[in-house]
């Protein structure tokens, strides 16, 4: 029987002007995997704006033992069917080394708990169909499917 992982201290550190490059670097990494084309300056004026609207979007660094190992954003919306503010897991990433060793669980409890303090009723996660993993991942953190398919259309500014 093998022994059970050690979960490490996890920490969620929110993303300053100055982790600017980091966080691209991440986002690199994260955008390969699911294969988004990944433009550093288009993504470099993002974070930009997303720091000019702290009430709409929350990015943070993920760290293990003061070391950043990735990140993830919550992105914030209104709803009256859901009774207010709804949170949105807009992005996780965890640097491949660090995936499988219980960190993932310990992230989605710290974002449920960022989302609850940022006045959120509810937390939502967008799951691609081809990656059922990360279906039952989510499934085992209290997830469950809306009926609802979102459906999206660009506009053009």
């Amino acid at each position: 029987m093998s022994a059970p992982h050690t979960i490490m201290p996890l920490d969620l550190r929110a993303v300053l002007p100055q982790d600017t490059e980091l966080l691209l670097e991440f986002m690199a990494g994260f955008n390969q995997e699911e294969n988004i084309v990944f433009d550093a300056e288009v993504y470099r004026a993002r974070v930009h704006a997303a720091f000019q609207c702290p009430q709409f979007v929350k990015i943070w660094l993920i760290a293990v033992e003061s070391s950043p190992i990735g990140y993830a954003v919550l992105a914030f919306t209104f709803s009256f069917e859901f009774g207010g503010i709804q949170a949105t897991i807009d992005e996780i990433y965890l640097h491949p080394a660090e995936r499988r060793k219980g960190l993932g669980t310990l992230i989605l409890q710290r974002l449920e708990q960022e989302a609850s303090h940022a006045g959120a009723k509810t937390l939502w996660g967008d799951i691609a169909d081809e990656k059922p993993e990360l279906t039952l991942f989510y499934e085992r953190a209290g997830f469950a499917r809306y009926p609802y398919r979102p459906y999206s259309k660009p506009l053009m500014t």
